[in-house]
């Protein structure tokens, strides 16, 4: 594993935990993952819905992030950006911060290598080119869904799912994301 992903991974448990922090077991962990999973797609901010979501899962349940990502105008039609992140760990740690991109000029960057991610070819093994290659095991597993996602010459629109392991681009981009954004998280809800 390349030391600046560990590093980008790791800064997510530097977030101040919310409340008293109990340890709890990797299915405990496991079980609030998936339960935030399951909602971080349908958690309003200020009326909007979330144009994407990038969920983490550590193996054996060390910790677990879940991050909606928001597309908001102000009043003046000004547009801004909002990402909301729960997260949890063993050590009970758990708790909600928010980054707005009106106090956090990185959000901008960030989004903006999210929309250069490279495009992912569908693989039928046995067909055309064969580049296969084993995935790292490092233990934490990516889940980057996006509804407004473009593909072909005309731009059509289409919603997408990407999984992967921290040597998938999407985890390089998150990694780098997290680095970024590392002190822009508050726990007040952005206006």
């Amino acid at each position: 594993m390349r030391p600046a992903l560990l590093a980008g991974t790791l800064a997510i448990l530097a977030i101040p935990a919310v409340g008293e922090a109990r340890a709890v077991s990797s299915e405990t962990v496991r079980a609030e993952a998936a339960a935030a999973r399951a909602a971080s797609r349908t958690i309003l901010h200020r009326g909007a819905w979330p144009f994407a979501t990038l969920d983490q899962v550590a193996a054996l349940g060390q910790f677990w992030t879940s991050n909606s990502l928001y597309a908001l105008r102000d009043a003046g039609g000004e547009r801004r950006w909002v990402i909301r992140r729960a997260f949890g760990d063993m050590g009970g740690n758990k708790g909600l911060v928010w980054a707005d991109s009106r106090t956090c000029p990185a959000m901008k960057a960030a989004l903006e290598a999210m929309e250069a991610l490279p495009a992912v070819r569908p693989e039928a093994p046995g067909l055309g080119v064969e580049d296969w290659k084993p995935s790292g095991l490092d233990g934490v597993v990516h889940t980057f869904w996006n509804q407004g996602a473009r593909t072909g010459s005309g731009g059509a629109a289409v919603e997408i799912t990407i999984q992967g392991n921290m040597d998938a681009p999407v985890a390089v981009w998150w990694a780098d994301a997290t680095t970024r954004l590392k002190g822009c998280w508050s726990e007040r809800e952005p206006a």
